[in-house]
């Protein structure tokens, strides 16, 4: 694992703990964005996304990465509480690609049923 692995997991532990400083230093200006339910391009409108959704974070449950080059395939629990006050749990899979030492694109596959019915989407 290289320099890429460690950009992400940067951008994980950002992600965590609600370090948004750290979260924006890690995107790109014209970060591209793309998951079953959203897209968004540009880092203010990137940050602006993650703001909205780390309030019903409560955790990320690493369980496989592979890297080639600046591409980084994350397989991860991805833990939220729910606007209604549940919780649920979804299997993520997540493609990172960095460019320039910062992440340019990110595209997250899971079943979005569950996060849906839960966020009114």
């Amino acid at each position: 694992m290289g320099k890429s692995v460690d950009i992400v997991n940067r951008f994980y532990d950002a992600t965590d703990n609600r370090r948004m400083n750290d979260l924006r230093a890690l995107v790109s200006e014209d970060v591209t964005f793309a998951g079953p339910l959203m897209t968004t391009t540009g880092s203010k409108d990137y940050v602006a996304m993650n703001e909205q959704l780390l309030q019903f974070h409560t955790g990320t449950r690493m369980l496989h990465q592979f890297e080639n080059g600046d591409d980084v395939c994350s397989i991860y629990e991805l833990s939220m509480t729910t606007p209604a006050g549940g919780s649920m749990t979804l299997p993520i899979a997540d493609w990172i690609q960095v460019k320039n030492g910062k992440i340019a694109a990110q595209r997250i596959y899971f079943d979005p049923r569950e996060f849906g019915q839960a966020f009114g989407m």
